[in-house]
């Protein structure tokens, strides 16, 4: 049979996550990585619209899809002069059937969605969605005996509570700290002048590592991953907004004097080679402030690239 779209250019075909194949049906998973999107923004007090993230990220990655059309190839990096996802098939499971504003019913499909991934055996790419998500992503990975977390951040995301809500963009990482199979957690790029020093103190009170924007700055990349504890199995989230906003103003907080795309990917190069990265998400991307795709773009070079260096390590570790 003729493949249909033999030139694979950007403005033709349908739309999934780096021309990936669409698989809605998780008990039909047969692939190394498995994409999912939250477009859930019920949790972000102030600029909506972090729901069309997942489809935005989506529309603008098809600017890569020559890799989606499963050759088998993967990419090639100049920077290393290595190729990277040869022979790793990956599949996009669509979004989670979110329902408005009811929580508890969006995070326990969540929730399920990424066990579902998990049982197939595929490494889930968690794409939302407001920072929200994070705490139903993560409580998926329970069966793992610990997970360590690393955050790349503007903001703690450590309040208890605001006006008697537990569960929005401003507290995810203090409802996951609290799960019982949580080990280590790393903020890192924290900057905002929201910032308060209740919040800082109580997250290193419960054993949390805070790392600046500042000390990322002063001390580079090498310098922080060298303050790491050894990590384990290693949930890792990316709130967009921990990138400076020249580079990555789609999102609902900007916040000036932001990390640069080479320092996060950096950081995740470390994290990948010195742990076992066993899922992550990014969220925050809010395309109706995205001006010209910028920010989407970058994303899913993001995406690609750290799923690239996690199953690099991975082919490592077994040589």
């Amino acid at each position: 049979m003729t493949k249909r779209y033999s030139a694979s250019l950007p403005s033709v075909g349908l739309t999934s996550f780096l021309r990936a194949p669409v698989v809605e049906d998780f008990s039909k998973i047969d692939a190394d990585i498995a994409l999912l999107g939250v477009p859930y923004d019920g949790g972000n007090g102030w600029r909506p619209g972090t729901r069309f993230g997942p489809r935005e990220i989506r529309n603008l990655s098809v600017r890569y899809g020559a890799w989606g059309d499963q050759s088998g190839n993967g990419y090639w990096d100049v920077r290393t002069r290595k190729r990277f996802l040869e022979n790793i098939r990956m599949v996009d499971c669509g979004d989670v059937d979110i329902a408005f504003y009811d929580f508890e019913r969006n995070s326990r499909l969540m929730t399920s969605s990424v066990e579902a991934i998990l049982d197939q055996g595929a490494f889930p790419v968690i794409i939302g969605g407001d920072h929200s998500v994070t705490y139903p992503n993560v409580r998926a990975f329970s069966r793992f005996k610990t997970i360590d977390i690393v955050h790349i951040d503007a903001h703690m995301d450590w309040r208890d509570d605001i006006d008697g809500v537990r569960h929005a963009n401003a507290m995810p990482m203090r409802r996951i700290k609290e799960l019982p199979f949580i080990r280590n957690m790393i903020h890192i790029g924290i900057r905002d002048i929201r910032t308060s020093a209740e919040q800082v103190r109580d997250a290193e009170n419960a054993g949390a590592i805070v790392i600046t924007r500042d000390e990322v700055r002063n001390e580079g990349v090498r310098g922080i991953l060298n303050r790491f504890p050894k990590l384990g199995n290693v949930f890792v989230s990316i709130d967009i907004d921990g990138l400076d906003p020249s580079i990555a103003p789609g999102t609902g907080s900007p916040t000036p004097d932001g990390l640069l795309y080479h320092e996060v990917r950096g950081l995740l190069e470390g994290v990948a080679a010195t742990s076992n990265v066993v899922g992550f998400d990014l969220v925050e991307v809010n395309p109706m402030v995205d001006e010209g795709g910028r920010t989407c773009l970058l994303s899913s070079v993001m995406i690609m690239e750290f799923v690239g260096m996690i199953f690099a390590n991975r082919e490592a570790q077994k040589k």
